[in-house]
């Protein structure tokens, strides 16, 4: 089968399409034939090196996908060859065929195409597990959700707004502004010509805001935290404010990482606000909870409640510029990959 490996750590010129062995499901494993892989940020930084749990090149990288079930384990119950399925991996879905227990793979609803089925679960289940589990967030709260019109912040607007929140948001364009309204955000900053912090101040007469969803950290994470009102919840789950065009810029890295300075416990007791950090891709033992998460957002998007924003896609001989395009931070919604070639 054809695939996307890493040969070596760096920028997305190091993904190589290769020929490599088709895997053999275990027992508690489907094997799927990929019809589309949806990009993550988590793509990125597996291909940086620094990912968690990431193993040293060569290597297939890749978490989101959607698919044909063409094998199962011996063991798997759930599924039956040539149901229409989508899921996410820790690795391995940037190829023709991709193997998953089970536990982490869900049919996709008939009305839904193989674009948005690997468009919907990393986004839609990290809105989710960041508004919904983390942040408990209530109606007529303040939501300032980050990179607004990206994958997860298409989803976040989406789901906050039917939970009943008042949705703020930053994006880098203007063309981004007017998307994540058009979603459903209340107030959307283009933080390149506004700061956001004095923006989002004066809107609320300095109350600031309920929940914050970052996925860029760095200075944004600095200014965010001083806008949390009392009893606020931050919700920390990217540093994408890492990422330029090429390999990881170490200087870069540190930089961003001085602006989040460690958070002191006792200061927390004072100020009545918290923060919480996660990352589904580490996240294990948790597929019950996963599974019954994405059996409501999937009720959500049966009601057309949600929606993902498919923003560009690639064929899989274009693999190298569909990261290019997602590092560099120039797309919107969700940028997917389509198995074959132009």
């Amino acid at each position: 089968m054809k695939a996307a490996i890493v040969v070596r750590y760096g920028g997305p010129e190091v993904l190589q399409i290769s020929d490599v062995p088709t895997p053999e499901p275990a027992p508690d494993q489907i094997l799927v034939k990929v019809r589309a892989i949806g990009l993550n940020f988590a793509d990125i930084f597996g291909r940086f090196g620094v990912y968690p749990g990431t193993p040293k090149p060569p290597f297939v990288p890749g978490m989101e996908f959607s698919g044909d079930v063409v094998s199962v384990g011996l063991e798997v119950r759930s599924f039956k060859g040539g149901e229409r399925v989508m899921g996410y991996s820790r690795l391995g879905s940037h190829a023709e065929y991709v193997v998953v227990n089970e536990k982490l793979a869900t049919v996709i609803p008939a009305k839904m195409s193989y674009e948005e089925g690997a468009s919907f679960l990393v986004s839609y289940l990290s809105a989710y597990h960041g508004i919904v589990r983390l942040a408990n967030i209530h109606k007529e709260e303040k939501l300032l959700v980050h990179a607004a019109a990206g994958g997860v912040g298409i989803a976040s607007v989406q789901l906050a707004k039917h939970l009943g929140a008042e949705v703020f948001g930053t994006a880098g364009t203007d063309e981004k502004v007017r998307l994540a309204k058009s979603h459903g955000a209340d107030h959307v900053i283009n933080y390149t010509t506004q700061d956001f912090a004095d923006e989002i101040r004066r809107i609320t007469r300095n109350y600031g805001v309920d929940v914050v969803m970052d996925s860029v950290g760095g200075e944004t994470y600095k200014k965010s935290w001083h806008l949390l009102a009392q009893m606020g919840r931050y919700v920390l789950f990217g540093i994408s404010s890492v990422s330029g065009k090429g390999a990881l810029n170490r200087l870069k890295v540190a930089t961003a990482y001085s602006l989040m300075k460690p958070i002191f416990p006792p200061s927390l007791l004072g100020s009545n606000r918290g923060i919480f950090g996660f990352n589904l891709g580490t996240l294990t033992g948790k597929e019950g909870y996963f599974r019954e998460a994405a059996t409501e957002l999937l009720k959500l998007f049966d009601l057309g409640i949600l929606k993902p924003l498919i923003g560009q896609i690639f064929y899989f001989d274009r693999i190298v510029e569909a990261h290019r395009t997602l590092q560099t931070r120039q797309s919107v919604g969700k940028v997917v990959v389509l198995m074959g070639d132009a």
